[in-house]
């Protein structure tokens, strides 16, 4: 808080309470307390408005700008209303490479370690 220490904010404390005494310093408290709080609200209006002034331009660039079709073109059509096709390689891309199976977790794996060893003196 205002890079003071304990120590300090406690000096400062008991020399507010010889000052003021102890009738006067909760309405002396309350009245920082606004203060401060109006402050505080000034202070992030006038920051609140100096930012939507910065960024206006900023947002006005980075808005798109809306063309119009051509008056001549042709409308687009709408898919005919019913079920959607089935899912196959010549409309989909990828799926023949996502539908290549793959080994499930307890079977054994395909290729020369899965193969028997070989009985001693033939060749593999």
């Amino acid at each position: 808080m205002f890079g003071l220490g304990f120590g300090e904010i406690l000096i400062i404390l008991v020399l507010a309470l010889i000052l003021l005494g102890p009738k006067k310093l909760p309405d002396v408290a309350k009245q920082l307390g606004k203060g401060m709080r109006e402050f505080r609200k000034a202070t992030d209006d006038l920051k609140g408005q100096f930012e939507r002034e910065v960024y206006a331009d900023e947002v006005k660039r980075t808005q798109p700008h809306v063309v119009a079709p051509p008056t001549g073109a042709a409308p687009v059509q709408a898919p005919p209303p019913g079920p959607a096709p089935a899912a196959t390689a010549e409309n989909v891309p990828g799926l023949d490479v996502a539908l290549v199976e793959t080994p499930t977790p307890g079977a054994a794996p395909a290729g020369p370690a899965a193969s028997p060893p070989a009985e001693p003196g033939k060749p593999a």
